[in-house]
């Protein structure tokens, strides 16, 4: 099989959804992941009400997944992701006006809670989207390439911090580029057209109704992916807020170290993810799913062994290594479960899962490494790793068949 031929095959406008995200995420890891650092090291703020800003955000813009999924079901896509991105492009200002003057902690907190809020109708919509212009066999490949833009930005974004404090640009002043940057990505997507039935006013759905929820308790399956998928992304969320204070408070990280970190997990992923999706191929996702899982929780565990950079470093190569393989079985995983009319409540309740355990994520690092020895916070994070992989190992075989069986390379 010609090399990338898997790639070649895809829609024209999943490229661009994946540009979309490229631009939309480098303004966001140009500013946000170094927003915890700049408030507890600059305002003094504690830890734990850093911890709790991210944790709100997290679960404002988790709850608003579900919602965003829903919605994008019965009116379709398209609208919902420009709006979101405009309005987001706003936030970005008024964070920025608020880190320039000073404001009080009070609504910067608020700020970031919308922004996670915004950023809900962002991604199980794009989400939905591909899942509408790949059919289930080209899934991975169309994932796997959503996940080589989301890096490309994250690298990208990452790097631009060092240049930044380069040229001595105020971090306030970043956010308005940002801004800019995120607007750019909303012009990106407003060249896909409507993928969706709702959205061309076919076979629309009813409004949403509480007896619906019956329809997705009863997916026994479905249910034990979000469990696992929930215990994963707790696990996943140190990378942000807990590693980068981690680094600072007791590696004595510079913020450009801490850049180092960020741009080596993006740049990881550019370089490895289409081998990636080979091995996702010949394996399958379940096997993959299990795989990535127990990885994360070994590479975890090995942070509080750390003495120095470098060795940091090998531990975020290795957590990244996960990330590369699990991503896309899991996106791949939660619109191929989906029936053909839920696609985006689907994707909007694993986003949901997701979020959730991304806010809870950095009050448990937090609370643990502010109580506990390093070699003994970070193993325990660890474990969140193998309850995952213990509950994929369950889902994937609650209904017999893999979402997507292992494809033999010729």
């Amino acid at each position: 099989m010609p090399l990338l031929s898997d790639f070649r095959a895809l829609d024209r406008r999943v490229f661009i959804l994946a540009f979309a995200r490229l631009v939309v995420t480098l303004g966001f890891a140009a500013v946000l992941p170094y927003l915890a650092v700049t408030l507890q090291q600059e305002r003094g703020v504690p830890k734990l009400v850093v911890g709790l800003i991210w944790t709100t955000s997290g679960l404002a813009g988790g709850a608003m997944q579900w919602v965003a999924g829903e919605i994008t079901d019965r009116i379709g896509r398209r609208r919902v992701l420009l709006s979101a991105m405009v309005v987001r492009a706003l936030n970005l200002l008024a964070m920025g006006w608020e880190l320039l003057h000073q404001g009080p902690i009070v609504v910067i907190g608020a700020l970031c809670v919308l922004n996670g809020v915004l950023r809900a109708f962002f991604e199980p919509v794009a989400s939905a989207m591909v899942a509408d212009l790949a059919p289930r066999e080209q899934r991975v490949a169309a994932f796997s390439l959503q996940r080589i833009g989301l890096n490309i930005g994250w690298a990208v974004g990452s790097m631009s911090m060092v240049a930044t404090q380069a040229i001595h640009l105020t971090y306030g002043h970043i956010f308005y580029i940002s801004a800019g940057i995120t607007l750019v990505a909303a012009v990106a997507a407003s060249r896909v057209d409507e993928t969706s039935r709702a959205g061309r006013h076919v076979s629309v759905r009813p409004p949403w109704r509480p007896a619906d929820l019956k329809f997705y308790l009863s997916d026994r399956r479905f249910r034990l992916f979000l469990a696992a998928t929930f215990l994963f992304f707790l696990l996943q969320a140190q990378l942000y807020v807990p590693l980068s204070i981690y680094a600072v408070s007791h590696l004595h990280f510079s913020l450009g170290g801490v850049s180092h970190l960020y741009t080596a997990n993006g740049v990881i992923v550019v370089l490895l993810q289409v081998p990636a999706f080979y091995y996702i191929r010949r394996a399958g996702t379940e096997r993959v799913l299990v795989v990535g899982a127990l990885a994360y929780a070994a590479s975890y565990a090995l942070c509080g062994l750390v003495v120095h950079e470098w060795q940091l470093l090998l531990c975020v190569g290795a957590i990244t290594l996960a990330e590369i393989i699990s991503a896309p079985a899991q996106q791949t995983t939660a619109t191929t479960l989906a029936p053909a009319d839920r696609i985006g409540a689907y994707a909007g309740l694993y986003g949901f899962t997701q979020a959730a355990g991304q806010a809870l994520g950095p009050s448990v690092g937090t609370a643990l490494l502010d109580t506990l020895p390093d070699r003994i916070a970070w193993p325990l994070v660890g474990l969140c790793g193998v309850a995952a992989a213990y509950l994929y190992h369950r889902a994937n075989h609650a209904a017999g068949a893999s979402a997507v069986p292992p494809t033999p390379v010729v």
